[in-house]
């Protein structure tokens, strides 16, 4: 390999930083998963929170490497998501599509999220738990009918998707005020 061709310190600092926050990121979403409530037939988590959370802060690309390293850990089995499960069960059962679902959600978010301002915000992000929930809700009533599927998928988690969307709206902003500020003062 010639000189040229060797990556710069600063570039392979700037490669480990982002593995690093897509790890710390992973752990949040793993975390956000942990914390459930059990309820059939998906149980109530904070992964919404969590992923409009990061959505809100991270950018698409980078929210994008997160959700799909968090969902390829739960592939290979590690215990990231609700319950501590993992493996291709929670990929083909009920809760598949609102896991999917955080794939194109997520980054759509984080694209439109730089956008919005407090009250805009709050409402993308309501959006964002609609689309989950409708995405989550067709593939639902795929394997349980579509009247089951809004009353146990859907319908619990409306007063929830308000919360969490309002939490996360607060998160991104206060993280913005407080990072703002830091590269303001010396």
């Amino acid at each position: 390999m010639t000189d040229a061709a060797k990556p710069s310190l600063s570039a392979v600092r700037a490669r480990l930083v982002r593995a690093g926050v897509v790890l710390a990121g992973v752990g949040v979403l793993a975390a956000a998963s942990w914390a459930s409530v059990p309820m059939i037939p998906a149980p109530m988590t904070l992964q919404t929170l969590a992923v409009f959370s990061i959505a809100g802060l991270a950018g698409p690309r980078l929210t994008f490497e997160i959700i799909v390293v968090w969902l390829l850990s739960a592939t290979i089995g590690l215990p990231v998501l609700a319950g501590f499960a993992g493996g291709i069960e929670p990929f083909t059962g009920p809760t598949a599509g609102f896991l999917l679902a955080f794939v194109l959600v997520g980054p759509l978010a984080a694209w439109l999220a730089p956008r919005c301002k407090g009250g805009d915000l709050f409402a993308l992000f309501l959006a964002g738990h609609a689309l989950v929930l409708t995405l989550g809700w067709a593939w639902l009533a795929w394997h349980v009918g579509a009247a089951k599927a809004f009353a146990g998928g859907v319908q619990p988690f409306f007063f929830g998707a308000i919360a969490k969307s309002a939490a996360a709206t607060l998160i991104v902003m206060l993280a913005k005020a407080r990072f703002s500020r830091a590269r303001v003062t010396p």
